[in-house]
C-alpha cells in the first residue's frame, strides 16, 4: 500500500484553508442518504481528512519499515551485517534485538488460572469489583466495501 503522504508530514490543522469540501472524498461532505444523516462543519471534514490522511501515511510508513528490516534480517542471517556497535544514522541507532521470551504453563498452572478467571467475573457480576476507563482514544481503519 504505498502512499504519497508517507512522503510528507502531516499539515497541522491551523494551516489548511484551502481544503475544501469540494476536494474531500463524496462520502464525506455529501448529503447521501443514511441511518445517521448529519451535516459536518469544515473544520471537523478538515480534521477527518487530516485524521485518515495521516493514518494512510503510518500505514505506509510501517509497510516500508517492514520491507528495510526484512533485508536487514536477510544481511545478518547471510553473515553481511553485524548486530550491534553499527554507526549511527540521521540521528537514529539501529540494532537487532532478540525476540521477546514467552513462557509455556504446566496444566495445573493453567487450572488455577482458570479459577482466578472465573473468581474475577464473579468478583464483577456481584459489584466488589471496580471498573475503571482509561482515556478516550479515536479508532481509524479502512472501511469494509459495501456493494
Amino acid at each position: 500500500m504505498s502512499s504519497p503522504l508517507a512522503a510528507g508530514p502531516v499539515t497541522p490543522l491551523s494551516s489548511i484553508s484551502s481544503l475544501s469540501c469540494s476536494q474531500a472524498p463524496l462520502e464525506l461532505c455529501s448529503a447521501s442518504p443514511s441511518p445517521l444523516s448529519f451535516s459536518l462543519s469544515q473544520e471537523a471534514a478538515d480534521a477527518l481528512l487530516i485524521a485518515v490522511d495521516a493514518k494512510a501515511a503510518l500505514e505506509a510508513a510501517k509497510e516500508h519499515l517492514a520491507q528495510a528490516t526484512a533485508v536487514l534480517d536477510q544481511l545478518v542471517e547471510a553473515g553481511l551485517l553485524i548486530e550491534r556497535n553499527l554507526p549511527v544514522v540521521s540521528g537514529y541507532t539501529v540494532y537487532r534485538q532478540e525476540g521477546r521470551a514467552s513462557w509455556s504453563y504446566p496444566d495445573s498452572i493453567k487450572q488455577l488460572e482458570a479459577q482466578l478467571k472465573k473468581r474475577k467475573q464473579l468478583a464483577e457480576q456481584l459489584g466488589d469489583a471496580t471498573q475503571k476507563r482509561g482515556q478516550p482514544f479515536w479508532t481509524i481503519k479502512e472501511s469494509e466495501k459495501v456493494f
